[in-house]
């Protein structure tokens, strides 16, 4: 693993991707799964896990709430006039056409005004500079459980959902986070709809209600969270972590918050000491604020100050320093968990402090850099070579204000395991080494050349991703460093490196070892973690002679790029273009034979020196059987393992790549900077067509692979019966289960056969996208077809084929062991066929429901914490999943709820057309906003057979010829009709009456029809 800024599960709660895993899981394997599904649709789950939606009235107690508790609506006659302090300049890219203002407003809070005419959704992003490190001591989770409550109605909107219907309705998403010092509230909407939204999210920060109707509710939500990632190992091991930690650290706290740490106390409600929090840490000077949108700045400005300038400011004392994050007398010292999952872990932990003081210079990143190279002579090469090691990670987590933790990662092999006593000896003569012969200013500098470069050329993300990650970055970095902080590498300083390498000490570590065979003698509090400390002296031993001469730290790096620069356009026509003065607006065929289908166009749009290049190869030896999907699997994993050392370098100067198996064959994907492309892809193709490997690698990654594919039976229960979808409807396509049993007995010459026959009457598919000449994509393809189609025998790959659900019969019910004690519910339903009509009213019918299906699930019924409606389409066939895990209810209960639901919205459901119709409308007719998301676009249309590139524009007419009527038509067709449904359930339900079990996939699929795809 690269060197990275480790972050634990807890330290940010981000609930919002929580899906996106699955989904690319998938997409990935399966190779039909549309992939732009993913970020397109992410918008569509928009109240997924931690988000709040409106709640209707029970019958518990009610506590009057009036505005005056808070702030008034209306201002008062002597209210302050709101005015700009100040004003500072702003760093940005000469690339950036965006432009910037940062002010500071009267009440202190500081705001970043982004305009971006192009843009079609606008964002903004509220961050406040406090978190469950604030957190009162008999209080843990209070942050946190203020988070979900602060969406539930304003004194100006009262009404609980207003906000999500508003945001839903208008093409948009929402999400918030809590993290040690930050809680981060965002969201983004159809720009023309922006001022209303961000109307809406200002009254959370100037009167919120805190109504009483919701706070139990809101309760069973938060415990629900809690409960569901019970079982889940980074929290488990970071629950041990804070047993350990000082007491009087707030990181020693736990954050989440249940039943038992948000009950009522005798003297005062749970509701009571949230207004108190609220009141004392809610003040605009902690505050920061990011708002993009398309207008121009003073537009924007003009915007903002009216809502934002009334948030309260005061005084507030927060401590100057923290304790020590481990009492004196306890440091060194060792302690060993055991985990849920099958992994091995030796994780090095140093106490450091703050960390951002020295954001500019950045001396941890340099040592993490380092330390974490995975090129020739680094620690995880040495540590692979000896086949101790699979991976390896660097980087400070668990920061806070003052302080910090910075982490030594290392994913131990079973041998590793075995000599786990003897890698901290290799791991300290490293940092040793590091010190006396790393720190050196050519070093430093490349890192400098590729911060410059990445600043230069970055490309635009998102809105909401943009404004969520600017606004706690206002928090740290000065104005005018506000967007180039993360990446800055101002000048080289030795001492302070030597001084942060200090903290890297024998004496000044907790060395935690994960294993399922870790001896043992407690359990943590909240997630019952096994676990046993003490303390813990290194070993006095010095690496052998022999040993030392193959570590070392990296040379220059060949792949930094001296120069870039953007490839002129052409100025005569190529043989596919009408004229020279219009632009291409989609891919053209470059090569087109039985064997190999090869596109290409070179980027008018975004001006930028990088390139995609996707390829997809298609083995029928690999479609086969689950024999061949699974050694596919364990070969790419072999090839990007045989690569590494040579690849590393590459990431680190721009240029990086990706070898994904899927049941056809495998994909590869290379982006970056378009210099040194050419490169990297013949040498990949080389390693791939000669396919030399080790036995004694092959034993690592297929135990790797193994493990990876077991684990996935401890995931959440939605997690686990997501994939299964695909595993059913899908052909070829196997189960892990299936893939497990295929390659545990395979043994090295049976796999050195196949991997010297896996490209034998294969086909190629590729897409070369960015700053190319149509000559060199032409050459680039032609080395691709050479190297990577085998002999042919008249072979040829097997079409993909999806089974398509009978309208008649019985709904079917497919169950899965699930080792967790959350129940789950999933009910996948599919498009009467694969025509853009069926997609564009599946869509719009998703788009309706899911904030209705969020609503009265999860905060209506509390039904658990994992409630949403989620795309799932397969190819060109539309498809949903209504997904719902309970701690509490039943699973016949769940499959009860799910129906009442989809019957209880026939007579609404063509009432809400118009504003939800329109905004897909516009969402499907966004232009991309960077080279990486055109590319995308492009591959998956030739993926998914669109080689004429219209299906999304024809998608967009189709949406917008959606009637109330034929609306109304599908709705029973598609989603009323029992029979059209697959259930999913865990096999602790028995199979109703009424319904028909999945008990063998072949069987399930020969009985109904499918629809094939080449």
């Amino acid at each position: 693993m690269k060197s990275q800024n480790v972050q634990y599960g807890e330290q940010a709660i981000r609930r919002y991707g929580w899906l996106l895993p699955i989904l690319l899981s998938i997409s990935l394997f399966a190779g039909v799964v549309r992939a732009e599904e993913a970020p397109v649709a992410l918008p569509e789950v928009a109240e997924t896990a931690d988000e709040v939606a409106g709640l209707s009235e029970d019958d518990g107690d009610e506590i009057e709430v009036t505005e005056d508790e808070l702030v008034d609506d209306e201002p008062a006659e002597d209210e302050p006039l709101i005015e700009v302090k100040a004003v500072f300049p702003v760093t940005s890219s000469p690339e950036d056409p965006r432009q910037y203002r940062y002010l500071t407003l009267s009440n202190n809070l500081r705001v970043l005004l982004i305009s971006d005419p192009a843009t079609e959704k606008s964002a903004a992003a509220l961050d406040v500079h406090i978190g469950h490190n604030q957190n009162p001591w008999n209080r843990p989770g209070l942050a946190h459980f203020l988070e979900h409550m602060l969406f539930l109605g304003t004194a100006k909107y009262p009404q609980a959902g207003d906000y999500s219907a508003f945001i839903a309705q208008h093409g948009g998403r929402y999400n918030a986070y809590t993290a040690a010092e930050h809680t981060n509230y965002f969201f983004e909407v159809d720009s023309a709809h922006f001022e209303p939204a961000l109307d809406r999210f200002g009254w959370f920060f100037i009167a919120p209600l805190f109504d009483a109707r919701y706070v139990e509710r809101e309760r069973n939500a938060v415990d629900s969270e809690y409960r569901m990632r019970l079982k889940d190992d980074g929290r488990r091991t970071l629950d041990v972590y804070r047993e350990l930690m000082n007491s009087n650290h707030p990181l020693s706290a736990f954050t989440v918050g249940n039943h038992e740490t948000l009950a009522d106390a005798d003297e005062e409600t749970i509701r009571d000491e949230l207004i108190r929090f609220y009141q004392r840490y809610y003040s605009a000077s902690l505050m920061s604020l990011v708002i993009l949108g398309k207008e121009p700045l003073d537009e924007l400005q003009q915007m903002a100050m009216p809502i934002f300038g009334r948030i309260p400011t005061h005084s507030v004392s927060l401590p100057a320093t923290y304790p020590a994050m481990f009492r004196s007398d306890f440091l060194p010292a060792k302690v060993d968990i055991k985990p849920k999952k099958e992994l091995r872990q030796l994780t090095f932990l140093f106490p450091v402090p703050d960390v951002d003081v020295n954001y500019r210079k950045k001396p941890y990143e340099f040592i993490a850099h380092l330390l974490g190279h995975e090129g020739e002579g680094s620690l995880l090469s040495f540590l692979r070579q000896l086949g101790w090691a699979e991976s390896l990670s660097t980087g400070v987590g668990l920061k806070s204000r003052h302080d910090g933790l910075f982490q030594i990662t290392i994913d131990l092999t079973e041998k590793g395991w075995k000599a786990k006593g003897q890698i901290p000896v290799v791991v300290f003569h490293m940092i040793r080494q590091l010190e006396t012969r790393g720190l050196k200013e050519w070093r430093y500098q490349e890192l400098q050349q590729m911060a410059d470069i990445n600043f230069r050329y970055q490309e635009k993300m998102p809105p909401m991703d943009t404004v969520r990650q600017l606004a706690p970055a206002m928090h740290v970095y000065t104005p005018e460093d506000t967007l180039l902080g993360d990446t800055v590498f101002k000048s080289y300083d030795e001492k302070l490196i030597r001084q942060s390498l200090g903290w890297l000490r024998a004496d000044n570590v907790l060395l935690a070892a994960v294993a399922p065979d870790a001896i043992t003698s407690r359990s943590s509090r909240y997630y019952q973690t096994p676990y046993a400390a003490d303390s813990w002296v290194i070993e006095e031993a010095e690496v052998k002679p022999s040993m030392r001469k193959r570590l070392f730290f990296p040379e220059e790096n060949v792949f930094i790029p001296a120069r870039l620069e953007v490839r002129s356009r052409p100025l005569l026509p190529s043989p596919e273009n009408a004229s020279s003065e219009e632009q291409v607006a989609a891919p053209q065929r470059v090569l087109s034979n039985q064997r190999a289908q090869v596109w290409f166009q070179q980027d008018q749009v975004f001006d930028v020196p990088r390139a995609h290049m996707y390829l997809r190869v298609k083995s029928p030896l690999v479609a086969r059987d689950a024999s061949g999907a699974a050694q596919a699997a364990l070969f790419a994993a072999l090839v990007e393992d045989q690569l590494n050392e040579f690849s590393w370098p590459a990431k680190l100067a721009g240029l990086d790549y990706s070898l994904t198996a899927n049941a056809r064959g495998f994909d590869l994907h290379i982006a970056g900077y378009s210099n040194r492309q050419g490169l990297l892809l013949n040498k990949i193709a080389e390693s791939i067509r000669k396919a030399q490997f080790t036995p004694e690698r092959f034993a690592i990654r297929k135990a790797a692979l193994l493990r990876e594919w077991k684990n996935r039976d401890h995931n959440a229960p939605y997690q686990v019966l997501l994939p299964k979808i695909a595993a059913l409807q899908v052909s070829p396509f196997w189960n892990d289960d299936a893939l497990v049993k295929a390659l545990e007995n395979k043994t090295w010459e049976q796999f050195r056969q196949f991997s010297q026959v896996i490209l034998r009457d294969a086909n190629l598919e590729a897409l070369f996208y960015g700053n190319l000449f149509r000559q060199e994509a032409i050459k680039l393809a032609s080395l691709a077809e050479h190297q990577l189609l085998g002999v042919r025998t008249g072979r040829t790959p097997p079409s993909t084929k999806i089974v398509q659900l009978s309208p008649e019969g019985r709904p079917w019910l497919y169950r899965q062991p699930i080792q967790h004690n959350d129940n789950i519910a999933l009910l996948y339903t599919q498009a009467l066929n694969d025509t853009v009509y069926d997609a564009a009213h599946m869509q719009v019918l998703r788009q309706i429901l899911q904030p209705a299906f969020f609503d009265q699930l999860r905060t209506e019924k509390q039904l658990g914490y994992v409630v949403s409606l989620v795309p799932l389409p397969l190819r060109t066939l539309e498809g949903s999943a209504f997904v719902v895990q309970s701690p509490s209810t039943a699973e016949a209960g769940l499959v009860s709820e799910i129906e009442d639901f989809l019957v209880g919205q026939k007579t609404s459901i063509a009432a809400r057309l118009n504003e939800n119709r329109e905004a897909i409308s516009r969402r499907l007719r966004e232009p991309s906003r960077s080279l990486a998301e055109q590319a995308d676009r492009f591959w998956n249309a030739i993926a998914n057979g669109d080689f004429d590139f219209q299906r999304q524009a024809l998608l967009a007419e189709a949406v917008d010829a959606v009637t109330e009527e034929t609306l109304a038509e599908y709705y029973q067709a598609a989603m009323l009709n029992s029979a059209r449904r697959l259930w999913l359930t865990s096999d602790r339900m028995p199979v109703p009456e009424g319904f028909r079990p999945v008990e063998e996939v072949t069987e399930y699929r020969a009985e109904q029809s499918a629809l094939s795809y080449p």
